[in-house]
């Protein structure tokens, strides 16, 4: 877990390797309900970026031969992190093993800054044992890895079209190697329709579209230690004017995150416990506007993203 959740946190540009190492070592201090607290806005803001960007326009007219058009370019999407995914506090059910490592059932009461939390503060969990022979225990846990309120993401994208109305969108990152942490990739696409070709003299470009993402991270073995996936369905109007396209759209959307990583508690010789969860990223609708400028091939885009949290893309790219 310390690699995979580091080299996240690396391709998401929100840490150097120096705060990739520590969260890796603030993840093998706490359970998994605490861990998936800390972690869950990262995740978050993971679904939000990689769903993002997916669309700069809906017109499908290009300058190649047959009409055809061609995209390549950079879109950087930025999920804006609020204060509420800053801090969190939670109750649940967990185990409390005493200085001799022997496990009690108790319950828990936990507060403490996430990953886009500050440094300098750490966490608290009370444990309560079932047992009232056992005394409660408070324990100090973990700090914050980057205070931040961006969380940005670049992907690669290239976009050909269009045949009988309809075109393609490949997200590709080659298997990259993060030095001994192993390595990552990504590959996602989607198939986008024109609509406003059906509708005679209508004023504006309509299109829908639908899209997948998968994103895996491997140990230097080649075993999974991530698995992220992203989907998204999304109908665009767009109008251009002369070098300014002003378009926006409403997408549906989801993403999870499948991770692992191993717990080893407080006591003295305590041996790693294995923990796995899968993370659902929360946003599930979105609404956003944007505009595009094309100055020649070069295309130049931004758009602005409202759902269960915000976010800004940007994009440039060339489009013939």
């Amino acid at each position: 877990m310390r690699k995979s959740i580091s080299a996240v946190v690396v391709f998401m540009m929100i840490a150097g390797s120096a705060r990739a190492q520590d969260l890796g070592s603030n993840l093998a201090k706490v359970s998994g309900p605490y861990a998936q607290a800390y972690v869950s806005p990262v995740v978050n803001a993971f679904g939000m970026d990689m769903n993002s960007g997916l669309f700069h326009g809906a017109s499908m007219s290009g300058l190649l031969p047959l009409g055809l058009h061609l995209y390549v370019g950079v879109q950087l999407g930025t999920a804006l992190v609020g204060s509420a995914d800053k801090s969190f506090s939670l109750s649940y059910r967990d185990t409390l093993y005493d200085p001799l490592g022997i496990p009690h059932p108790a319950n828990v009461t936990a507060s403490g800054p996430t990953i886009f939390g500050s440094k300098d503060q750490k966490g608290k969990v009370v444990y309560t044992p079932d047992n009232p022979l056992i005394p409660a225990d408070s324990q100090q846990t973990i700090p914050g890895v980057v205070s931040t309120s961006l969380a940005p993401m670049p992907i690669p994208q290239i976009g050909l079209g269009t045949l009988f109305g309809t075109d393609v969108m490949v997200r590709f990152l080659p298997k990259i190697k993060l030095s001994d942490y192993g390595s990552l990739q990504l590959f996602g696409f989607a198939i986008r329709h024109s609509i406003s070709q059906y509708i005679p003299l209508v004023p504006v470009d309509i299109a829908v579209q639908i899209g997948f993402q998968n994103f895996s991270l491997k140990d230097s073995s080649g075993s999974n230690l991530l698995k992220a996936s992203a989907f998204a369905a999304n109908v665009e109007v767009s109008k251009t004017l002369a070098i300014l396209t002003l378009y926006g759209g409403l997408q549906l959307e989801s993403s999870s995150v499948d991770l692992a990583y191993s717990y080893t508690p407080s006591y003295a010789n305590a041996q790693p416990i294995p923990i796995s969860m899968t993370i659902k990223g929360k946003n599930k609708f979105r609404a956003l506007v944007g505009l595009s400028l094309g100055l020649g091939p070069l295309t130049i885009n931004g758009d602005y993203n409202i759902g269960s949290i915000n976010a800004v893309d940007l994009g440039l790219g060339v489009s013939i």
